[in-house]
């Protein structure tokens, strides 16, 4: 998993963010079947600016392939401004409530070449 995601836009056709997330001893996070989630778009203390909740999908990771990838609506970050942003996406096990939490950063570079 980068622990930085780097985008030149916030528009239309944002490549998608691929995660590979893992447990406390080491082992991919099986997210195949049975998990929702949330992800959290902020630049603190500021109020949150994104709170996504469609678009993902869980995967089983093989030989360290990623096991979440966050796919990206047309224009979904637009009102994003240059700089840091910090994302955080809640992982919620449907069968028991249990939640896992993935905390990093995405940085916009929106300067004209």
């Amino acid at each position: 998993m980068p622990d930085t995601l780097e985008y030149p836009t916030p528009a239309a056709s944002l490549p998608n963010a691929n995660f590979l997330w893992l447990d406390s001893s080491g082992t991919p996070l099986d997210f195949s079947t049975g998990w929702t989630f949330v992800m959290k778009i902020a630049q603190p203390p500021n109020p949150v600016q994104v709170t996504k909740t469609s678009g993902f999908y869980g995967l089983t990771s093989t030989n360290g392939s990623s096991n979440l990838v966050v796919v990206w609506a047309d224009n979904e970050l637009v009102n994003l401004t240059s700089g840091r942003w910090y994302f955080q996406i809640t992982a919620t096990q449907t069968s028991s409530g249990a939640q896992r939490i993935l905390t990093g950063s995405i940085k916009f570079d929106f300067a004209q070449m």
